[in-house]
């Protein structure tokens, strides 16, 4: 039943947030900005450049955090599976 909440809760944050979120405040600004100021004038491709590898980046550091965390939840799965497997078969006598 959780989960049909939290479906429910990502459709409708889906949906609204298009609505409300136009575009990146900050860029707007500086758009707007960067026509005032002549001196700064130079300095602004090169914070677009910065701003758009920052992005970029984010998006790379959160999927390779999840696909590590994917992988290692795999690793110690079976580690956890081979233990139940050693577990279960039975006991042998030491040779002496």
């Amino acid at each position: 039943m959780t989960w049909i909440r939290w479906f429910a809760v990502c459709i409708i944050m889906a949906a609204a947030l298009p609505t409300s979120v136009r575009a990146c405040p900050l860029c707007a600004e500086a758009i707007a900005s960067s026509n005032a100021a002549e001196d700064d004038k130079d300095d602004f491709p090169a914070a677009m450049n910065q701003s758009i590898y920052l992005m970029l980046g984010v998006t790379y550091l959160a999927f390779g955090t999840v696909g590590f965390m994917i992988y290692r939840g795999v690793r110690q799965n079976e580690a956890y599976l081979q233990s139940l497997q050693e577990s279960d078969s039975p006991p042998q006598a030491d040779p002496v």
